[in-house]
């Protein structure tokens, strides 16, 4: 009798052991990549540091990879080999539509958890070309940016507004380093690139003075505006490249998004850790001074992971739907 009673409790005391260690498998977070930008890049570090923060506060262990950007953390993300990305709110509006680098092939199996911060369109052009204007860039030697990048589109977008295209300039097809050293070399006019601000490459430029970055007038960002409504205006508040003025162009909003197949209670415990430990976040990087629970939708159309909209609704948030 007392062997039986001893097998018995044995028994009990075992699955009270599993069933705890269970609860302790299933309340922990999973690991996932997340897709930033080149290792000397703004996406890179600002994911870090949101990686860390994410980390030091939930179950969740995410790493940070190097990639191309924006529409190859698309590809990533859509294709499984990442599961946590920073895109453009462009390229978000892009690839679930099917236009522009996803023309035809719209992207499925993706949401949004949050806008992070602003990385403006900037235009560098060279004081020797006399462009004040985007309208001067008439048969100027111009860089685009990369062909099929996301800053080649709004290069495209903004001379749109301004009645513009290809034919009315002499495009170059550089990527941001390459045009930057092209400025420098007077082998172009101007270049186009869309960055968190301050951006390396043009504090570099600035430093000889020989450099301007154009402001959009009113008229011109209000037809952009209508025509792009993921952009929005942005004026810098301090003067980094020393040109004597602040920039008003447009924006786009760095954004975290996550794969569908992450579980909602995962990205919610996400969203609230980052919010809930923003200044944190702040001290690390920056560009998270720009974050607020307020700005979380900035030029996200509505397609919200069901765990970011939970953390919202808790708020007392209206998300916005597709």
């Amino acid at each position: 009798m007392k062997k039986n009673l001893a097998i018995v409790l044995f028994l009990i005391v075992g699955l009270v052991v599993f069933a705890a260690g269970q609860a302790e498998k299933d309340q922990a977070g999973g690991m996932y990549l997340m897709g930033t930008g080149s290792a000397t890049g703004n996406y890179y570090n600002f994911g870090s540091m949101l990686a860390q923060v994410v980390n030091t506060h939930t179950k969740t262990n995410i790493t940070v990879t190097s990639t191309g950007g924006s529409i190859e953390n698309v590809r990533l993300l859509v294709s499984g080999e990442n599961e946590l990305a920073l895109i453009q709110t462009d390229v978000n509006d892009y690839a679930l539509k099917g236009t522009e680098q996803f023309i035809g092939q719209p992207q499925k199996g993706f949401s949004a958890v949050t806008a992070c911060y602003p990385e403006l369109v900037q235009i560098v052009v060279s004081k020797k070309s006399g462009i004040k204007s985007v309208a001067d860039m008439v048969g100027k030697k111009i860089c685009v940016g990369a062909a099929g990048s996301g800053y080649e589109v709004a290069a495209r977008q903004i001379l749109t507004a301004y009645g513009m295209d290809y034919n009315d300039i002499d495009e170059r097809f550089l990527s941001q380093a390459e045009g930057k050293n092209a400025l420098q070399d007077g082998q172009i006019d101007a270049f186009f690139m869309c960055s968190g601000y301050p951006n390396a490459n043009v504090t570099e430029l600035s430093l000889n003075g020989g450099i301007e970055v154009l402001s959009i007038d009113d008229a011109h960002m209000k037809i952009l505006l209508e025509k792009y409504p993921f952009y929005s205006s942005f004026t810098t508040t301090d003067d980094q490249y020393n040109l004597g003025h602040s920039i008003t162009t447009a924006a786009v909003i760095a954004m975290l998004v996550a794969s569908d197949k992450i579980p909602t209670d995962e990205i919610y415990n996400m969203t609230k850790a980052i919010y809930e430990n923003l200044p944190e976040l702040q001290a690390l990087n920056s560009k998270a001074k720009y974050m607020s629970l307020e700005g979380a939708f900035r030029g996200i159309p509505g397609n919200f992971h069901p765990g970011a909209a939970k953390y919202y609704k808790e708020k007392g948030m209206t998300v916005p739907s597709l």
